[in-house]
């Protein structure tokens, strides 16, 4: 399972984005943290997607950028579920290689190598 989310409604915007390049993902749940929630609402609609997995199914949160809202919940999930892991810098680029099958690995590796000017 993988969850996007971000600022206002940045994990929902970024699964509508990549399901117009990658066609529909019934594994990528997205969460909004929108200026009425606080860190505690983010952190039970965490828990309530973890609960929805497989039992032994790793679940992958990404959000939009380090120390903010949606990142310190998500690090509060992974502190107290398993099998959780926690990045940000969440991108089209990350995102669309990890429905293509890439590994998490290499899913960063891709994001990282898509900043570039031109």
């Amino acid at each position: 399972m993988i969850i996007f989310c971000g600022h206002g409604k940045y994990g929902e915007a970024m699964k509508h984005s990549l399901e117009m390049i990658a066609g529909e993902q019934e594994n990528i749940k997205s969460i909004d943290f929108t200026m009425d929630m606080a860190v505690g609402d983010i952190l039970t609609q965490y828990n309530e997607a973890i609960q929805t997995r497989q039992s032994d199914e790793e679940v992958l949160i990404l959000c939009d950028i380090p120390g903010g809202s949606p990142a310190n919940a998500a690090f509060l999930a992974k502190k107290y579920n398993e099998n959780v892991r926690v990045a940000t810098g969440l991108c089209l680029a990350m995102a669309l290689s990890i429905a293509m099958g890439e590994s998490f690995e290499n899913a960063l590796t891709n994001a990282k190598e898509a900043i570039q000017e031109i």
